[in-house]
C-alpha cells in the first residue's frame, strides 16, 4: 500500500508542469480574445464619434444653407401672401370650445384626399422640392389654405424644413424650419377674419 501511494504521488507530481502549461496557455488565448474585443470596442467607439461628428457637421451645414435661402432677396421668397380673406364656417368641424377662448382648427387635406361638404376650407402641405434625401433630409415646402369649392389658394408660404441628421438608433436628430412664423403669422390667423385670437385682441 505504501508503495502504490508513493507511485500515485509520483503520478501527480509528474503531470504537475503539464497541468500548468496548458492554465497558462488558456490564459494567454483569454487575455489575447480579450485584447482583440477591446481593440475592436475602441475602434468601434472612434468610429461612431467620427461618424457623428460627421453628421454634425451636415446638419450644421444644410442649417446655414437653409438660412441664407430664408434671407435671400430680403426674404421675399419665403414671404407669406395672403390672396383673400374669408370667414371660417362656424361648425364644430371648425371650433372647439376650448377654455379660455374657443379654438379653431382647420382641417388638413393629404394629397389625393377628398373630404365631405362640411369642410369647405382645407389646409395644404406639399413638398416643392428634395434639396437633400437623407442624413439630414431637407425640403422646400408649400403650405397653403384652399377653399374647396373651386380649389382657390387664399394664402400660402413656402419655407424650409432639415429633419433628421443624428445617429440612427441613438439621436434621431431635431427638426428645423426655417422661417420661424409667429402664431400671429399663421395662415388661418391672416386668412379667418373670425379667428378667435382677432376676437381676443378686440376685447384688449
Amino acid at each position: 500500500m505504501a508503495g502504490a501511494k508513493v507511485q500515485q504521488s509520483n503520478n501527480a507530481s509528474a503531470a504537475s508542469p503539464v497541468n500548468l502549461k496548458e492554465s497558462r496557455l488558456k490564459a494567454k488565448t483569454v487575455m489575447w480574445v480579450l485584447g482583440i474585443a477591446l481593440v475592436a470596442l475602441a475602434v468601434g467607439i472612434a468610429g461612431l464619434f467620427a461618424w457623428g461628428s460627421h453628421l454634425s457637421r451636415e446638419v450644421r451645414r444644410w442649417d446655414a444653407k437653409i438660412d441664407a435661402l430664408c434671407a435671400a432677396n430680403g426674404g421675399k421668397d419665403v414671404a407669406t401672401r395672403v390672396y383673400e380673406t374669408a370667414l371660417a364656417p362656424e361648425t364644430k368641424e371648425y371650433f372647439a370650445e376650448t377654455k379660455p377662448v374657443r379654438s379653431l382648427g382647420i382641417p388638413i387635406r393629404f394629397e389625393g384626399q377628398s373630404l365631405g361638404p362640411q369642410y369647405p376650407y382645407v389646409i395644404e402641405t406639399r413638398v416643392v422640392e428634395v434639396l437633400n434625401q437623407e442624413k439630414p433630409s431637407v425640403v422646400k415646402y408649400t403650405e397653403r389654405i384652399v377653399r374647396v369649392g373651386d380649389n382657390k389658394i387664399l394664402a400660402e408660404r413656402f419655407a424650409f424644413q432639415r429633419s433628421g441628421g443624428g445617429i440612427p438608433g441613438f439621436d434621431p436628430g431635431e427638426i428645423r424650419k426655417c422661417p420661424r412664423i409667429r402664431t400671429e403669422g399663421r395662415l388661418d390667423v391672416l386668412v379667418f377674419t373670425n379667428h378667435p385670437l382677432h376676437q381676443s385682441e378686440a376685447k384688449q
